[in-house]
């Protein structure tokens, strides 16, 4: 199979990539493990803000379902169900889906393999019933299923008070916030009010000391500054924070470097997104942690990059709209983030790592 542009990962920054080609005449496949586009957004019902100026402010599922619309009627082929295995010596993608493996051969990549949480480990951190606040947010919105009935968040960032919030619309009592700081991280400081007005205790500077249970969690110690305490729970969401998924990077030997303000470490890239392959852009969080209005933005830039490349826009237009995005970008990302992407960009010529992996 012959393609323009292979999409690796069909979420937000995936589909924003996927619009900015294919409507501009390019034949796009989109290749993604799941049964169906927008990624996490199908399970975000929260109203997300800010976004960028082409899209009113929307619920997660609502800007899924947008950003599909949106592609209905170019070319854009889409292999769910479907992962990349690895990569052959003339640069074609090995594409499985679970049965048969068949390359596809692209002119140009984007990644937009999206992030992972990662857990809070503490004694007995495995046992049934602890979770991350992501894998309790897709039981509740996606799969319709009740985690538990009495929880307790370990974090307190604007995604874990989203969860706590949803978890109590659908009647989960939310017992307390344990957070390891002396305060809390969100920084939609409305959203931990909402909590506090509740009744929800945040236990600062505090963490688990212990879960117990009898085949699933049932109770947990918490170690606060001057006591211990024990809560009875069935539900213990954790938020670790997030990190890129690279192994697609490592695949084809792209070039890598720090920034903590990114999720650590990230493929190198350039302002028009491209890694240190010439075929291989990114776009998303395997560009560094974000929120949603940046994601769609990279995905933007890195498919208009793309359309240049390709010949299906000229420079001087590319550059034009690419200049405009950086500035949305800039606006729109938190400040530490950002200044985070600009040091990031300033080392695309002397990366950290360099043919370190086997492509």
């Amino acid at each position: 199979m012959k393609t323009d542009v292979l999409i690796i990962g069909g979420g937000p920054a995936g589909l924003s990539a996927a619009i900015e080609t294919a409507s501009r005449g390019l034949d796009v496949t989109i290749v993604d493990e799941a049964s169906q586009l927008g990624g996490q957004l199908n399970q975000q019902t929260q109203v997300l803000r800010p976004l960028p100026s082409v899209y009113e402010p929307m619920r997660g599922f609502e800007l899924a379902n947008k950003l599909i619309e949106q592609i209905k009627g170019f070319n854009v082929r889409l292999l769910l169900n479907h992962r990349v295995v690895g990569f052959y010596a003339d640069g074609s993608a090995g594409i499985t889906d679970e049965e048969n493996v068949f390359p596809v051969k692209a002119k140009k990549i984007i990644v937009a393999s999206g992030a992972a949480e990662k857990a809070v480990a503490f004694p007995k951190w495995t046992m049934p019933g602890i979770m991350t606040i992501g894998a309790a947010q897709t039981l509740i919105n996606r799969d319709f299923v009740m985690p538990g009935k009495e929880a307790v968040i370990v974090g307190s960032s604007d995604f874990a008070m989203e969860t706590a919030i949803q978890l109590m619309d659908v009647g989960i009592r939310v017992k307390a916030i344990i957070e390891k700081q002396s305060g809390a991280l969100a920084k939609e400081q409305e959203k931990a009010s909402e909590l506090s007005k509740n009744g929800i205790p945040f236990y600062f500077n505090s963490f688990i000391k212990e879960a117990r249970g009898n085949g699933q969690v049932e109770q947990i110690d918490i170690e606060l500054p001057d006591e211990v305490i024990t809560l009875s729970v069935d539900l213990v969401c954790m938020d670790g924070g997030r990190a890129p998924i690279l192994d697609v990077f490592y695949q084809l030997g792209c070039s890598f470097g720090f920034q903590e303000e990114l999720g650590g470490w990230v493929p190198q890239y350039n302002h028009t997104l491209q890694t240190g392959r010439e075929d291989v852009y990114l776009a998303g969080n395997a560009a560094g942690i974000s929120t949603q209005g940046p994601l769609l933005l990279t995905g933007m830039i890195a498919g208009i990059s793309v359309s240049e490349e390709l010949q299906a826009i000229s420079p001087a237009e590319a550059n034009e709209m690419r200049e405009a995005l950086w500035k949305e970008l800039g606006l729109l990302e938190d400040k530490e983030v950002y200044s985070g992407r600009i040091k990031h960009l300033e080392n695309f010529t002397s990366p950290l790592l360099k043919d370190q992996f086997i492509s």
